[in-house]
């Protein structure tokens, strides 16, 4: 029997997943009009239409009853995954038919609109809601810890970790939960002095989230919390984006590399729990979240695998090569290839988290 917290979790993630991906389709749309192409379809969700319009200029609004994403199809698409038609080329207001540079910035818009929507929900939430500084200094070491042996002292600032500038306790915190049992470089500020600190996190596991994380043994200072103006939360929404940016770039190439954690994988499931996670805990928890899933979507989307937006580019990329398109049989092949892998992606992350929820 489904349980009310099963409902949670996908009210939840239909409440998060669906206004980011709407951000980002209405991206695509907005330089598509700008542009001259004309989009056909604007689809919230997939599979039947519950209800739509059709605006002024041609465009089909819809409302579908898989509320789990959506999508924007332009003139001359086959497929929602913008695989033109043979005659593509030479249809007016198709896709196809745009020049390099139109197509580029219409691809781009989407990825592009989901860092923007992170931007704005930051600004919000530091304008609204305030945002809590912490210098990146040792505000306690514990007795007997990792940090103790290392020679770390209280009021130890830390300038960098491993030749990286570190701004604040929560750059601090997340380089040292990312290295659980590898060595870091510390350079530190003891009163004046200048210090190079090697130290390596104590492994340990976090069952919630199914991972190993690093622990050095210490306590942050206090903290001061207040609500920012519009330039300084700008700024500091900025600096936000940036670091939440680096760190997804550092969990995407453990992933290549095959560094990561089987923890830090997670599909559609996983990402429904946290967001039942964040509603749970507040307003400013959920906003928080969206903003992180928005940033973590236009990243994704940006990497070089047909069907993404990162696939299209790479495409106009080796068109602006060699002088012209990839032939179609090319380009709809490899579109395939890359739907076929994202599918056996999706399907092994969703067993993953199935399995994951069984065992704990």
């Amino acid at each position: 029997m489904l349980s009310f917290g099963f409902f949670e979790i996908l009210l939840s993630f239909i409440l998060v997943l669906t206004p980011i991906v709407f951000i980002h389709e209405l991206g695509h749309f907005w330089v598509a009009r700008k542009t001259g192409v004309i989009v056909d379809v604007f689809s919230v969700g997939f599979g039947k239409e519950i209800f739509g319009w059709t605006d002024t200029h041609g465009t089909r609004w819809r409302f579908a009853w898989i509320p789990l994403g959506g999508y924007v199809k332009m003139r001359g698409d086959e497929n929602i995954t913008s695989g033109g038609s043979s005659n593509a080329r030479i249809l007016e207001g198709s896709f196809s038919n745009a020049p390099l540079l139109s197509r580029i910035a219409i691809v781009s818009a989407g990825p592009i609109a989901n860092f923007i929507l992170a931007f704005i929900l930051f600004v919000a939430l530091y304008i609204g809601a305030g945002k809590l500084f912490i210098p990146p200094m040792i505000g306690e070491v514990l007795p007997n810890s990792v940090a103790e042996r290392s020679g770390l002292k209280s009021n130890d600032l830390v300038l960098k970790i491993n030749q990286k500038k570190v701004s604040d306790f929560n750059d601090f915190r997340v380089f040292v939960f990312e290295s659980p049992g590898k060595p870091i470089k510390l350079q530190i500020d003891r009163s004046g002095t200048i210090l190079e600190i090697v130290a390596t996190p104590k492994s340990i596991y976090l069952e919630e989230l199914d991972i190993y994380a690093g622990q050095l043994g210490i306590r942050s200072p206090v903290g001061e919390f207040r609500k920012l103006g519009i330039l300084e939360a700008m700024n500091e929404s900025s600096r936000e984006c940036w670091s939440i940016t680096v760190g997804m770039i550092r969990g995407i190439s453990r992933i290549i590399s095959g560094d990561a954690q089987m923890g830090e994988i997670g599909g559609p499931i996983r990402i429904a729990q946290f967001s039942r996670d964040a509603a749970l805990q507040g307003l400013t928890s959920l906003v928080f979240f969206v903003a992180l899933i928005s940033i973590n979507l236009g990243l994704v989307n940006l990497m070089p695998i047909p069907a993404l937006d990162g696939g299209h580019l790479l495409f106009f990329i080796i068109e602006g090569i060699i002088g012209k398109p990839l032939p179609d049989s090319w380009q709809n092949f490899l579109l395939r290839g890359g739907i076929a892998f994202l599918l056996s992606l999706m399907l092994f992350v969703t067993i993953y988290d199935i399995l994951r929820g069984i065992n704990n």
